[in-house]
């Protein structure tokens, strides 16, 4: 049967938690995504002031943020307390990448779902 855009398709409860659970999962997508962008930019402000500390000696004090705080630390201290923050963020970046996959493949089975359902009378994707 093929539906015209004068047709009216009922929204059932069952239609209507997979447009929900969509929703929710096109939020928790563009979320992930925004957090992994945050994190390349902080690998890449990281490995500049590692770079930049290269230039110093290993036993100059500098500041040193931890939290909200700062303490100074040695250059050879910072440069592992770097290490130790890219290896942190990359975990992250790396578990919240597979989470996107995830996440996408449910996206796109309910959307092909909620699609051949009311087809063009939906609209799933972002503009």
């Amino acid at each position: 049967m093929k539906f015209t855009s004068t047709d009216n398709i009922e929204v059932d409860r069952q239609d209507q938690q997979k447009i929900n659970s969509f929703s929710r999962l096109n939020m928790q997508y563009h979320e992930l995504i925004r957090l992994n962008q945050a994190r390349k930019e902080e690998l890449s402000r990281l490995a500049d002031g590692k770079d930049e500390m290269e230039l110093m000696d290993d036993d100059e004090k500098i500041p040193f943020k931890f939290g909200d705080s700062f303490i100074r630390v040695n250059v050879e201290k910072a440069r592992t307390l770097i290490d130790e923050q890219v290896v942190k963020i990359k975990k992250q970046f790396e578990e919240d990448t597979k989470k996107i996959e995830e996440t996408l493949k449910q996206m796109n089975n309910l959307k092909a779902k909620l699609y051949a359902k009311f087809g063009s009378q939906i609209n799933l994707d972002d503009e």
